[in-house]
């Protein structure tokens, strides 16, 4: 079974930027992590895929500076990024993505609630 993502409470602290914003490029994939063993009877490898840094197209901004557009790294993680993926992108302030499985993970309205709490 998949590690569940870290709770949003965790996350968005860590977050310079919020933005509703979609995958326009991969401009550059990392190379291949290392394979891990699977143990006996788990479902869960822990696999990760390959850093990667791709252009993103900002359709609105939840927090942070407005752009119309960020190039940012994907660190090693348990998903891949390609042209059209969209959702929510929590990004550091050294223009990482933050978070286990990226921009699906968090609902719009979760992380709207959340940072209106904080103002």
């Amino acid at each position: 079974m998949a590690k569940p993502p870290e709770p949003l409470q965790d996350v968005l602290p860590k977050a310079t930027w919020v933005f509703d914003a979609e995958v326009v490029e991969v401009l550059k994939q990392g190379p291949a992590p290392e394979k891990k063993e699977a143990r006996a009877g788990a479902s869960d490898t822990g696999q990760k895929t390959a850093s990667q840094t791709v252009k993103i197209k900002v359709n609105r901004v939840l927090r942070g500076e407005p752009v119309k557009e960020m190039i940012v790294e994907k660190p090693e993680a348990g998903y891949a990024l390609r042209a059209g993926n969209h959702g929510p992108f929590l990004i550091d302030d050294s223009k990482v993505i933050l978070g286990r499985y990226g921009p699906d993970t968090y609902a719009f309205s979760k992380l709207e609630a959340a940072i209106a709490a904080k103002k």
